[in-house]
């Protein structure tokens, strides 16, 4: 078993889609209807996010929390801090030898950057 995609229920595709291209370095890879719901996929090399604005849901991503794993932390960080992104948390120094890092999307999503 491997990991495929993580689903994003958010609240505006117009704001939520330039939020990870622009911060994250994501693009969009296929758009699709099912129903109400209006689904962009986005990817960063293997690394997918389903995007999903449902106008009859009312639940928010706003408890979700997901990591990324990244090579250079420090960069990363300098580079959503010079976009004008600002960490929620962190970074952090855990027992395990890992860092990480904690910032805060359009829907209250809480993303992870984790670095060995």
């Amino acid at each position: 078993m491997k990991w495929h995609h993580a689903g994003i229920e958010v609240s505006s595709l117009e704001k939520s889609v330039p939020f990870y291209e622009e911060y994250f370095q994501f693009e969009v890879q296929s758009c699709l209807m099912l129903g109400e719901e209006k689904i962009i996929f986005m990817s960063r090399g293997s690394v997918v996010v389903e995007l999903i604005e449902n106008p009859e849901s009312q639940a928010r991503s706003s408890s979700l929390h997901f990591a990324w794993e990244v090579e250079d932390l420090s960069w990363w960080i300098e580079r959503l801090e010079n976009c004008g992104l600002q960490p929620i948390e962190g970074p952090y120094q855990l027992d395990s030898g890992m860092t990480v890092i904690f910032y805060k999307g359009p829907d209250g999503e809480v993303i992870e950057l984790v670095s060995q």
